[in-house]
């Protein structure tokens, strides 16, 4: 589907980010931990200092059934899916 990319504004959990104009991507491989717990909010804080007010790169691999595009992500020189699996694997 070719590689886009796009500003994120709003970060929603460890897995899932807001891009103009209003599209939610979520990271393919990665399960964020269950809403309302502490890992949950550390996970989410982790991926909103990589990606929130930054220009990503994302290649879409799918679309889930809630219209998020399933996604590999890059923010510079950071594999955003791996970072995030590797740090989930801490908490």
């Amino acid at each position: 589907m070719g590689t886009r990319r796009a500003t994120v504004i709003r970060v929603d959990d460890a897995a899932t980010f807001i891009i103009r104009p209003n599209m939610a991507v979520k990271l393919a491989g990665v399960e964020p931990p269950e809403r309302g717990t502490p890992e949950a909010e550390r996970a989410r804080e982790r991926l909103e200092s990589l990606v929130l007010r930054k220009k990503v790169e994302f290649e879409t691999l799918e679309w889930d059934r809630l219209g998020r595009s399933i996604a590999l992500v890059r923010v510079d020189d950071v594999d955003v899916n791996e970072a995030m699996k590797e740090y989930l694997k801490t908490i």
